[in-house]
């Protein structure tokens, strides 16, 4: 009863679900019922072309060259993702589906910690399970709290990738301790950061996600600071590499002075998931 109070609070403390409709053209939205459980997700296919534009293909158009799965963090829609990093690759042919986790969008359920692991794992085999034989490359991508969905993901032994791209990713014991002690009595909730379910911990699932990894890291990220970040890139054991995006805070966006080294890692990333 206690451990169930705990993470009642958790929730309320970290997600910032919503359910309003968003517009979301020119991505298709997919709802899949299961059990009276509804997955939400929104797929768009691309076609990168090599000079750091895209160009919109069909759905029936094939073989695709590259999955990629998309992860939004604790207040994110899928009916928002872009279609990035798309404009870094190489020529290549890349759908993306992009989940709304339970208690976002039309994804049933309750908006909780605990349910998004379980969940994610379903929502990977709802997207994966048609694939030929000779399956494209496959991406995860998280931001901010979607990386520990991202990442729990990499780390189980049955989901096979080829690459991860993980932005500011919290260890979020550590993080809501963190902001939590910036108020009086803050050190009361230390047992309720610590209720953190095991799958969305990632200092637990980094260790076990053996696999390319590109990780973003805001230079001045407020919410989950630098030296936080770098707890979870120090324990990714696969071949890593860190861009740090000077100037700006969680929520900023990259700029041209960025997009150099971002292209970069991307390139880096595409070549490791090629071996």
């Amino acid at each position: 009863m206690i451990r169930s109070f705990r993470r009642h609070l958790l929730n309320r403390f970290v997600l910032r679900p919503s359910r309003n409709e968003l517009v979301y053209a020119p991505k298709e939205r997919v709802l899949v019922t299961v059990d009276r459980v509804t997955d939400e997700y929104f797929v768009e296919y691309r076609r990168a072309r090599g000079d750091g534009t895209t160009g919109e293909l069909s759905p029936d158009h094939q073989p695709l060259d590259l999955m990629i799965l998309k992860f939004p963090g604790t207040a994110g829609r899928a009916e928002r993702a872009s279609d990035w990093p798309c404009r870094f690759l190489p020529q290549a042919t890349v759908k993306i589906c992009t989940w709304n986790a339970p208690g976002y969008g039309a994804s049933s359920g309750r908006a909780t910690l605990a349910n998004i692991a379980h969940r994610a794992s379903r929502f990977w085999s709802l997207v994966t399970s048609g694939l030929p034989a000779r399956r494209p490359r496959i991406w995860l991508i998280g931001n901010s709290l979607g990386c520990a969905t991202a990442t729990y993901l990499a780390s189980q032994t049955n989901v096979q990738i080829e690459g991860l791209i993980l932005r500011n990713p919290p260890p979020l014991i550590q993080t809501v301790k963190r902001v939590a002690r910036r108020y009086p009595l803050g050190h009361l909730t230390d047992a309720i950061a610590e209720s953190v379910p095991a799958e969305m911990n990632l200092s637990l699932t980094a260790p076990l996600a053996h696999v390319p990894t590109v990780m973003l890291q805001s230079e001045r990220d407020q919410l989950v600071p630098p030296p936080l970040q770098m707890e979870v890139f120090d324990a990714l054991p696969g071949p890593k590499r860190l861009v740090v995006m000077e100037g700006l805070d969680h929520d900023g966006i990259a700029t041209d002075e960025h997009e150099n080294e971002i292209g970069r890692a991307i390139h880096w990333l595409w070549q490791q998931s090629g071996r």
